[in-house]
C-alpha cells in the first residue's frame, strides 16, 4: 500500500515526459541544421567542456568550504556567510547573470577599480570563463551543503579515537574526511554536471556568441526563432540520452552510501581544529568563498537599493503575484512528488534490491536533463487539440516547474527516509506501522527539516523560472524573471536592478523561513 503513491507518480512522470517529447517530434519542422553532424558534435563538445569544468571546480571548492566550516563551527560572520552560500544556491539564473556582470563586467566594480588605478580592463567575463564563474557561484555552495551534511554525520566515536591516537591533520583528512567526501562526490558532481549541461540563461547571456552554444541553447533557438519542433525534439532526446549514459554509472556504482551506524551521540571535537596549518587554509578558503559569493550579492543589493523607485511600476506587483502563484504551489507539489518517489525507492531497496531502487533515483535526477522548454512546447502541442493551452497556463507552468525542481527535492528527502528506515524500519514492520501512521511516528522526526528545506528550495527555483513562464505566460502572465529579462533587453538597467533585488529578497525570505522551521537551515551545522 505504501508503494502505490510512488508507483502512480513514477508512471505519471514518465508518461508525461514521453508524451511531451513524442508530441513535439510529430508537430512538424524539418530539423534544419540539426541534421549536420559537425554542428551537433560541436554543441555536445561545448556542453561537455563547460559542464565538466564547472562540476570539477564546484566540487573541489565545495569540498574545501565544507571542510573549513566543519573545522570552524564558530567564527565572526559565520551565519552571514552560510546565509549567502544558501541564497546563492537557488538565486535565479538571470539574477546571477546581472550580479556577475555588475562585479566582473567592463563597467562593473572590478572594472571601475582598474580604471581608477589607470589599468586596462577588458570584457573577459563573456565567454567560457564567464560561464564558469557563474556556474561555480551557483554550484559550489550546493556542493558545500551536501559535503558538510555528510561530514556532520561522522560519528563522535571516530573523532575520539582520532584524538586518542594523536592523528595529525593529514591523517584525519585521509582516513576520516576523504572517505566521506569520496562517497558523496559522484552524486553531487553528476547533479552539477547535469545542471550545467542543460544551462540556458547563463550560456545565452555570458557565452559571448555561437562558439559557446550548447544543446539547450540550440533547443531554445529552434523553438523561439525557427518554430522547428521536430528539430528541438531530436536535440532534447539527444541531450537526455547523453546525460543518461553519463549519470547512470555514477548513480548505480559510485554513489553508494553505507548503512547508518549506531552512535552514542556524545559530542566530540575534531582533533584537527587546533592545527595552525588548517587554520590558515580555512581562512583562505572562507575568504575566497566570501568574495566569490558575497561580492555579486552585494552588487545586486547596492544597485537595487539605488533604484527602489522603479518598484512603483504597476507591472512589478502584478509580476510578484504571478511569481508567487507559480512558486508556492510548484514547491509544494515538487516536494510531494519527491516524497512519493523516495518512499517507493526505500520500499524497493528493502524488498527488491538496491539496483531497482537506484532506478527510481535515476528517474528523478534525469528530470534535470529534460529540457524545460522542450517539455513545455511538447505539452503545448499535446494539449492544443483538446483545450486552449493558454487558458491553463498557470497549472501547466506549476507542473513543469515542479518537475524541473524534482531532482533537488528528491536529493533532500531521500537520505533522511533511508536513515529512518535503517534505524527504525524493522521495529516499524514488527509493529505493522503503515502509511500515514509510519510517516507521522517514524519518518517525520527525521524528515521534517529536509522536507521544509525541499519545499523552500523548489519554491525559490520556481520563482526564478524564466523559460517556461516566458513560453506559456509571456505578456499575459509576466513573472518577475520575465520582467527582469524584458528590462535588461530594453537597457533599463535601473529598473532591472530593482527587480533583481526583489527576487533576491524573496529567496532570502524563503531561506530564513526554512532555517527557522527546520531547526538547522540548508547547510547543516557540524557537530
Amino acid at each position: 500500500m505504501n508503494r502505490l503513491p510512488g508507483i502512480i507518480v513514477l508512471v505519471a512522470v514518465v508518461a508525461l515526459v514521453g508524451a511531451a517529447l513524442v508530441g513535439l517530434a510529430e508537430a512538424g519542422g524539418s530539423g534544419g541544421s540539426f541534421g549536420r553532424t559537425a554542428y551537433v558534435a560541436r554543441l555536445v563538445w561545448m556542453g561537455f567542456v563547460q559542464a565538466g569544468l564547472s562540476a570539477l571546480l564546484s566540487v573541489v571548492l565545495g569540498a574545501a568550504i565544507a571542510l573549513a566550516l566543519a573545522r570552524r563551527p564558530a567564527f565572526f560572520g559565520r551565519g552571514v556567510l552560510v546565509t549567502a552560500l544558501n541564497v546563492a544556491t537557488v538565486l535565479p539564473a538571470i539574477v546571477t547573470v546581472f550580479a556577475v556582470v555588475a562585479v566582473f563586467g567592463r563597467s562593473g566594480w572590478i572594472g571601475d577599480l582598474f580604471r581608477a588605478l589607470g589599468l586596462g580592463y577588458g570584457s573577459w567575463i563573456y565567454g567560457l570563463q564567464g560561464i564558469l564563474v557563474a556556474h561555480v557561484f551557483f554550484n559550489a555552495p550546493l556542493a558545500a551543503r551536501v559535503f558538510l551534511a555528510a561530514l556532520s554525520a561522522i560519528s563522535p566515536e571516530q573523532w575520539r579515537i582520532a584524538a586518542q591516537l594523536g592523528m595529525p591533520p593529514g591523517a584525519v583528512f585521509r582516513l576520516i574526511d576523504w572517505p566521506v567526501l569520496r562517497r558523496e562526490a559522484p552524486g553531487i558532481a553528476a547533479l552539477i554536471f547535469l545542471a550545467c549541461f542543460t544551462s540556458l540563461a547563463v550560456v545565452l547571456a555570458l557565452g559571448g556568441g555561437p562558439g559557446n552554444a550548447t544543446l539547450e541553447v540550440a533547443i531554445f533557438e529552434a523553438l523561439r526563432f525557427e518554430a522547428d519542433f521536430r528539430g528541438a525534439a531530436v536535440l532534447a532526446l539527444l541531450q537526455l540520452g547523453i546525460c543518461a549514459v553519463i549519470v547512470a554509472p555514477l548513480v548505480f556504482f559510485l554513489g553508494r552510501r553505507p548503512p547508518e551506524a549506531m552512535s552514542t551521540g556524545v559530542f566530540a571535537e575534531r582533533p584537527d581544529r587546533a592545527s595552525r596549518a588548517t587554520r590558515w587554509i580555512d581562512r583562505v578558503v572562507l575568504s575566497v568563498s566570501a568574495a566569490l559569493v558575497g561580492a555579486p550579492l552585494a552588487a545586486v543589493a547596492v544597485a537595487g537599493i539605488a533604484s527602489l523607485g522603479a518598484l512603483r511600476d504597476p507591472a512589478v506587483p502584478r509580476a510578484l503575484v504571478a511569481s508567487l502563484a507559480i512558486g508556492l504551489p510548484a514547491g509544494l507539489l515538487s516536494a510531494l512528488l519527491a516524497l512519493a518517489l523516495a518512499t517507493l525507492g526505500r520500499s524497493l531497496r528493502a524488498k527488491a534490491g538496491r539496483r531497482l531502487a537506484d532506478g527510481i533515483g535515476l528517474v528523478a535526477i534525469l528530470m534535470l536533463v529534460v529540457s524545460p522548454l522542450a517539455l513545455s512546447a511538447g505539452l503545448f502541442v499535446v494539449l492544443r487539440p483538446l483545450v486552449d493551452p493558454f487558458s491553463v497556463a498557470l497549472p501547466l507552468i506549476v507542473l513543469v516547474n515542479a518537475l524541473v525542481a524534482l531532482p533537488f527535492t528528491y536529493r533532500q528527502i531521500e537520505p533522511p527516509l533511508l536513515v529512518a528506515g535503517e534505524r527504525y524500519g524493522n521495529l516499524a514492520d514488527s509493529l505493522r506501522l503503515r502509511g500515514l501512521a509510519r510517516l507521522r511516528i517514524v519518518d517525520w522526526p527525521l524528515l521534517r527539516g529536509p522536507l521544509i528545506v525541499a519545499i523552500a528550495m523548489a519554491t525559490a527555483l520556481s520563482l526564478g523560472d524564466l523559460g517556461v513562464a516566458a513560453f506559456f505566460g509571456g505578456s499575459r502572465f509576466a513573472t518577475l524573471p520575465v520582467l527582469l529579462y524584458e528590462r535588461l533587453g530594453a537597457y533599463r538597467l535601473d529598473d532591472a536592478a530593482a527587480v533583481a533585488l526583489l527576487l533576491t529578497l524573496l529567496t532570502l525570505v524563503l531561506f530564513v523561513i526554512a532555517q527557522r522551521w527546520s531547526n538547522g537551515g540548508w547547510i547543516a551545522r557540524p557537530r
